[in-house]
Parts: structure tokens; sequence; C-alpha cells
């Protein structure tokens, strides 16, 4: 169990797993809040998970491996996506993905079953870790630096091509309609390559066993070709806004708390490419409630408090600010050649000037030594001034191998003249280390 993380129950060896929520992100005095799960409530949705699991999910238990049930005939990892009006979680595979001179393949199993404002799933391929590169209908982000973007709504497959944070949708559509059943696992398989990405997906699976044969059901050449032939394999669980749409949008019977996607058996070919050596610092987790009032059927209103956890941390605007340390513990600096911090940025002011971010910095500082002060790239400026964004931000940042040291290392944030009724704040950090594992193998988790 040394092996746990924010994943709960998925490896924290083998994936980054995140949380995040583009919508007023510390609105209402809370940082990246997410309310709880609940799990069975949706038609020919698997009613629960284990014996052992029951009542509402909070964030931390909100990524399970579930014993074989209903139309899942083995075991299966269960995401339930709790946070409202685009929230998101993420899990990133912490090994990298070439495809450098060929296509390569993505393999994955999971329920397609989705709906227009409820939610779907989606998969990101990006150059740089991104710790939330999410997509919603609404286009809120935040983006990538760069990558490649499919989403599943409807029987639609989206495909999008991010390129300096800048998103462009692909035009076209499917070859052929995906077909899905709510609570049935679903092959999927994308080939990828530098010019050209197709989509195939089976059938829905009686058992979640057996699959039917692949068909195609998007195929689309990009524009210009990829920048990046290695990158990072991101799946993705979308809750657009399954409690306020719960009723009025799905005629649910009372909201819908969550939106719960199944997965198993994800993989994909090419080189086997030692992974990345990685650390993450864990959510905040504190608690904070949440009081809606719904009106269902007409003139019946009911009162519901929601218990949930402040994800991120709020980090200080100023000259000197710095908040208290977030720490990385027990970091083996064995052979690294590469280190990078990979977390969500939440900044929504405007700089001194006038222009949103224009004069405003990100401030870091690690173990002690002087702060870094990193500007915004045009990039990010530009992504954030697009309609429909609101502050968030994937950072990748190298960071200088003479500041880490072996054991625990701290990392201060802060911000200068980005201001705002909304706090800054960061979540999901990750020490990302590359190594040179011709030299000598180091497991980070031993």
């Amino acid at each position: 169990m040394n092996d746990r993380g924010r994943g709960n129950e998925l490896s924290r060896t083998r994936f980054s797993s995140t949380r995040f929520h583009p919508s007023l992100s510390t609105g209402d005095g809370v940082t990246f809040w997410v309310w709880e799960a609940e799990l069975g409530f949706l038609p020919g949705e698997v009613p629960g998970c284990r014996a052992d699991v029951s009542g509402f999910l909070m964030p931390t238990r909100d990524t399970l491996v579930c014993d074989p049930s209903g139309a899942i005939g083995s075991r299966f990892l269960l995401t339930a996506v709790g946070s409202q009006n685009y929230g998101v979680n993420t899990y990133r595979i912490r090994q990298p993905f070439d495809f450098a001179n060929r296509t390569g393949r993505v393999v994955f199993d999971v329920d397609l079953a989705n709906s227009f404002l409820l939610g779907y799933v989606s998969v990101v391929i990006s150059d740089e870790p991104a710790a939330a590169p999410s997509f919603d209908l609404n286009g809120r982000g935040p983006n990538p630096q760069n990558g490649v973007m499919v989403v599943f709504v409807g029987d639609e497959v989206q495909v999008h091509d991010v390129r300096d944070h800048f998103m462009t949708t692909i035009p076209g559509s499917n070859t052929s309609p995906v077909p899905s059943q709510r609570g049935h696992l679903h092959r999927v398989e994308l080939r990828l390559s530098t010019t050209g990405l197709e989509v195939l997906t089976s059938a829905p699976s009686a058992d979640g066993i057996t699959f039917g044969p692949l068909v195609s059901r998007r195929t689309v050449a990009f524009a210009q070709p990829l920048s990046f032939t290695r990158g990072n394999v991101q799946l993705l669980a979308h809750n657009h806004a399954t409690w306020k749409y719960g009723i009025t949008y799905a005629n649910l019977p009372s909201p819908l708390r969550s939106w719960n996607v199944y997965w198993d058996n994800i993989g994909f070919d090419g080189p086997a490419l030692e992974p990345t050596r990685e650390y993450e610092i864990p959510v905040a987790a504190v608690p904070a409630s949440f009081t809606t009032v719904t009106e269902h059927p007409a003139g019946v209103f009911t009162t519901v408090v929601h218990p949930g956890l402040s994800l991120g941390y709020v980090i200080p605007d100023g000259v000197d600010a710095l908040r208290a340390p977030l720490v990385f513990h027990d970091v083996s600096l064995a052979n690294v050649v590469r280190a990078r911090l990979v977390f969500n940025g939440y900044y929504q002011g405007y700089g001194t000037d006038g222009i949103r971010l224009g004069t405003g910095r990100l401030r870091y500082a690690l173990n002690g030594f002087p702060a870094h002060l990193r500007a915004f790239t045009p990039g990010e400026r530009a992504m954030i001034d697009t309609p429909g964004q609101t502050g968030g931000y994937n950072h990748s940042i190298e960071v200088p191998l003479a500041e880490l040291v072996n054991g625990d290392n701290s990392v201060r944030f802060g911000t200068l003249n980005i201001e705002s009724g909304y706090p800054n704040a960061v979540t999901n950090l990750d020490l990302v280390l590359d190594v040179d594992y011709g030299v000598v193998f180091a497991n980070s988790f031993e």
C-alpha cells in the first residue's frame, strides 16, 4: 500500500491522479472544492463497487478497483467525478508514449455511454505532462501546451489539435456513430502518428471480457505535423453539471451527484521506455460543505447540505509573498538528468498595467533558494483571453537540479501583480524527474 497517493486505490507508481474544477475555482471561500459522489444511481449503472464500499464517496475515495458486477465480468476501475460545473478527474500514465516514425496505438476499455450535459470521457496525448488537460463543452480548458484531445460526446468523436495552448477543432464527422450502453465496456483504440489520427471502437460488450470487432469511427489528418513524437497519455472523466441538469435535462427523480466512469485494460504499444521517477504532494483535503435547494416536483423544495473537500492551496500575491512550504517526501536524485514541476495554477486577475497577466508573474522557491520569477508565455496569455477561459493553467516548469536534494524537498509559491476577487491557487503538484536508466535503475517507490 506504500504506492497509494492522490489516486486512492490506483497505484501512484503507474498513474498521476488529479481533480480540477475550472469554474471559479477559488470562489465561496474554498479552493478547488469537490463534493460527494454516489454510485449506482443511473439506470444500467453498476449498483456499487465492492461489499466494503458504501455510502457517499469523498474526493479522496473517488477512484476504486471494483469487483466484477453486472455486465463487467472482471475487476475494473471506477472513477467518480463529483466536481460540478465542468469538473474533471485526470489519470496520467507515468510512462512516455513514443510514436516516432510510426503509428502508435493506445488501447483501453471504457463505458462510452454519455450525456451532453451530464458527463463524458476524453483522452489527451500531450507533449509535456499536464495535470488536468481539460476540455469541456464551453471551452474553459485549461489546455495543454501542445497535444491532441479526443472527446466522446453523444455518438460522435470530436478531435481537437492544441498548439501553444490554442485549441483548434478539426472539422469533419464520424464515418459511423459510436454505439453505447450504460454499464457496458467498449474496446477503444487510438492510432496516432504525427500526421493523423484514427479512432476505433467496438460495440458494447455483453460481459466486459469479450469484445466484438473494432470499427473505425473517425479519421483525421492534421493541418501540420505534430511538433512532438513522444507524449503523455491522459485519460479524463468529465462531469459537465450533473446536479444542475439531473432533473431538468435527464428527468431523474433527484439530482445526480457525480458522473461515474468504468475503465479496464489500459495500455499502449511502442518502445518499452522506463517511466519518469515522480513524487506527488497530497491534496489539501480541507473539509467544507455547500448547500443547495432544489425544486422537484414543481412546488416541492428540498435543501441538501453537501459534504466535500477543498483540494488546492491558496497562494499570496506580493513582492516578497510566498505561502508556507509544500513538501515532496523521500526524493531520490540518483542519475537524474532533468526535473520539472508539474501542477495546475489558477490566476484570474489583471496585472497592474490593466492587461490580463501582462505584468503578472508566478513566483516559486525550492528548498530555501531565492524565488524564481516566471512570466507567462504569449500562448498562455492568449489562452486566458479566449472567451470562456476562467483562469486555469497546466504548468510543466523545468527547475534547476542544483536546487534539489535527496530526501525531502520543499516548494513555496506566490504571485506578483496578479490580483482579483478570486484568490490565486495551485493544486495537483508533481515533481517529475527524468532519469538516465542506462546507468542504474532506482525505484523511487521502494
